[in-house]
């Protein structure tokens, strides 16, 4: 009776804030195709003092250094990349001390989607005096962020598009979204060069988190036409060429459609929303450390299989949009599991996720699924902990 009433209480508020953000203008950031478009951006708008955002990896490879000198050459920069693969409040941060000491008038983040989720949030941090922990959730933030430019090097999260950061509480052990339209960036550069260094196991990851946007936002409660349109778009150019960018390193079409897929289904979930996938995927992660992308690829087809008949109709629709002649909805997860099986992706979570662990997870997974994420169906405490053993492999 508790979980009928509360499962109840979640479609109603789910049906309110479907109403409701009809009336909130959801922009999309002004696309660039080229590195250097940045600079003319940045005279137009009159800034002055850059911060240039980015992670250990990325701030070595040579588009990086191309755009650095670029930007050297006509403005003032903060060269920053210390950006962890799971963004914690502390480096967060510290970026916005030294960005408050600088002066910065406009971020540029380049990097995955850590990378450009701790620019979101720095944006929002330097002109808002809530801490991270008060943003948390829904629609928090007051004022508009500081001018910024977003530049995807990987072909997965889509922050570049959406209205969500995840940052990571290191001292609570919970990874966790902020929310807001505000965090929208003003640009997107989406120039596909920039994968071609990409190594393949981050082609298959971010790809396979991009893949779970789209099904996740397909599959959910909480659609228009339009999310429709982008997911089933994502979703075909995902299972078409992530295969082909993962075995063949200079293969630039391929990449510039999974660019695309990655952005077109960061559209969908950000009206849409996501699911349990995300849910699990963002507790093991705060536990353990693990790849979001990677997790998300051993998640999804254990997640499609335990929502049942919740979630066939659609499934089979997305048999018939990825040219599977079929109705039955398994083959569609099929299709899931082989393209795991040519990335290469193993389920190594049986030796790595802990019996003591797993009450507090799925504590977390409650609190974000609850009331916000319009999923095809609530799951109760027991099929929580049954999902968990079939992660594990013993169930």
């Amino acid at each position: 009776m508790v979980h009928k009433m509360k499962t109840l209480f979640a479609r109603i508020y789910q049906k309110i804030l479907y109403i409701f953000t009809k009336f909130i203008k959801f922009r999309e950031p002004i696309i660039l195709n080229e590195l250097s478009e940045v600079v003319d951006v940045l005279k137009k708008e009159n800034k002055k003092n850059i911060l240039l955002l980015s992670g250990k990896r990325v701030c070595k490879e040579e588009f990086y250094i191309y755009l650095f000198n670029l930007l050297k050459d006509n403005f003032k920069v903060l060269d920053y990349n210390e950006i962890p693969s799971d963004p914690d409040i502390e480096s967060i941060e510290k970026a916005v001390t030294i960005s408050k000491d600088f002066n910065v008038d406009a971020i540029i983040s380049i990097g995955g989607g850590s990378t450009m989720d701790a620019g979101k949030v720095v944006a929002a941090r330097l002109t808002n005096k809530k801490s991270i922990r008060q943003m948390r959730g829904l629609l928090k933030i007051t004022k508009k962020p500081i001018f910024m430019i977003c530049i995807p090097t990987t072909c997965g999260t889509g922050s570049e598009c959406t209205v969500a950061s995840v940052v990571t509480d290191l001292k609570r052990n919970e990874k966790y979204a902020i929310s807001d339209p505000k965090l929208i960036p003003q640009y997107a550069v989406l120039d596909p060069r920039v994968l071609l260094t990409l190594p393949k196991d981050l082609i298959a990851t971010t790809a396979l988190d991009a893949l779970t946007h789209g099904v996740e936002a397909y599959i959910g409660k909480s659609n228009t036409y339009e999310t429709y349109l982008y997911a089933r778009r994502a979703i075909y150019k995902i299972i078409y060429n992530v295969e082909t960018a993962y075995n063949n390193k200079k293969d630039l079409n391929s990449r510039e459609l999974l660019q695309q897929a990655s952005y077109e289904a960061g559209i969908a979930f950000t009206k849409a929303y996501v699911g349990y996938v995300h849910a699990f995927s963002h507790a093991i992660s705060a536990y353990y450390h693990l790849p979001h992308g990677y997790l998300n690829g051993i998640l999804l087809p254990i997640i499609l299989e335990a929502y049942g008949k919740s979630a066939n109709k659609k499934l089979i629709d997305l048999n018939h949009e990825v040219c599977i002649n079929s109705n039955n909805p398994n083959d569609f997860i099929k299709k899931i599991k082989d393209l795991l099986v040519k990335l290469d992706i193993e389920n190594n979570l049986c030796d790595i996720i802990k019996d003591e662990d797993i009450p507090k997870m799925i504590k977390h997974i409650k609190k974000e699924v609850y009331p916000l994420y319009p999923v095809p169906r609530y799951f109760s405490d027991e099929e929580l902990l049954n999902i968990f053993n079939k992660i594990r492999n013993i169930a």
